[in-house]
């Protein structure tokens, strides 16, 4: 009988110090959770936005005007930002849905950011530097890097492959600027160039 209740001992021992390490666990993740509040930017950005947009077709070219269009901006659960953005008029020739993510991971201390556009063939997924970090909440533009991608076309390269980042602006006067920057992968001397602006006026 001592070995069976000194085995039970050990069992009932065993079973709760592993409920211990899994309600703590489960805590330390709420905690966490509980931290991923949207920083005052991403608030900042909530409404709706008229935007234009200008594209570079490579370093030292003029930027090329495109048709203004209109932005959609709202938090979701979890405090991420999404953005629907669409023509300002609607045209066959001339219509997109470019619709993308932006938030802060208060886990990995990093800023993410997902587009898609439906005039571009690929997704776009950017994260700041877990050191990037806003010493003025609200008035620091955001710096995120991206990957690579093959362009099929740009400007007059076809299948060029490109490395990118993307810097999102500040707020100033209902105004934010984000611009997207691409360096070739090729080629004796790849500069990197602006690529694609887009200048935000919030629509009263």
């Amino acid at each position: 009988m001592t070995r069976i209740n000194r085995a039970i001992r050990i069992l009932l021992f065993v079973a709760t110090y592993c409920t211990c390490i899994m309600l703590c666990s489960v805590a330390h993740s709420q905690g966490a959770a509980s931290k991923n509040v949207p920083p005052t930017l991403l608030q900042q950005m909530v409404g709706t936005w008229k935007v234009q947009q200008r594209m570079w077709p490579g370093a030292g070219a003029e930027a090329i005007n495109l048709p203004p269009s209109i932005a959609h901006r709202h938090l979701m659960a979890g405090g991420f930002l999404q953005e629907v953005m669409k023509p300002a008029k609607k045209s066959a020739k001339a219509s997109f849905t470019r619709t993308a993510f932006f938030n802060y991971n208060a886990v990995n201390q990093q800023y993410e950011y997902f587009s898609l556009d439906s005039r571009a063939p690929q997704m776009m997924n950017e994260r700041s530097d877990k050191t990037e970090e806003q010493k003025n909440p609200g008035k620091d533009s955001i710096k995120l890097n991206g990957g690579s991608f093959v362009s099929p076309q740009w400007g007059e390269a076809k299948n060029v492959a490109f490395t990118y980042r993307l810097t999102v602006g500040a707020i100033e006067n209902d105004s934010q600027t984000v611009q997207l920057y691409l360096t070739p992968q090729s080629g004796e001397s790849p500069k990197e160039f602006l690529a694609f602006e887009y200048v935000y006026t919030r629509q009263r």
